[in-house]
């Protein structure tokens, strides 16, 4: 019988508490990530007004999370990316080829004109998956 119940995933600390927000569930096969934001492990804003840093910050909370659901990285299979700014785009393409692995996860990439905080100026929620392969 297939256990039909979501966990959910948790860090010590979890920086998203205060806000109220699971940082991730697993289910079944899949770990589902909420929207990952240049928050670190304390709670502090990361790279106010630095692009890059923000970035760096975003998918060094993805990679916590995604192991801490027992996922990883190269386990992604999709991603939605918000951005503020739009001519970020060439860097995300770079960013996607340094943190993911072939075959790259689906994708969407989203201009919006504004995130939780408002110097926030990246999030990136993901689902991974735990068991199994990825097939190209």
């Amino acid at each position: 019988m297939a256990d039909n119940n979501a966990y959910r995933v948790k860090t010590d600390p979890d920086p998203y508490e205060p806000f109220k927000i699971a940082l991730a569930y697993r289910s079944g096969n899949h770990v589902y990530v909420s929207g990952q934001a240049a928050i670190d492990q304390e709670g502090n804003l990361v790279g106010v007004g630095d692009f890059d840093a923000q970035a760096e910050q975003v998918f060094a909370n993805l990679k916590r999370v995604l192991e801490a659901g027992g996922s990883a990285m190269e386990r992604i299979i999709k991603v939605n990316i918000y951005l503020t700014d739009m001519s970020n785009f060439t860097k995300i393409v770079d960013l996607r080829e340094k943190h993911f692995t072939k075959p790259y996860p689906a994708d969407t990439i989203v201009e919006v004109t504004g995130l939780a905080l408002p110097e926030l100026m990246i999030e990136i929620e993901a689902i991974g998956l735990v068991e199994g392969e990825i097939i190209d």
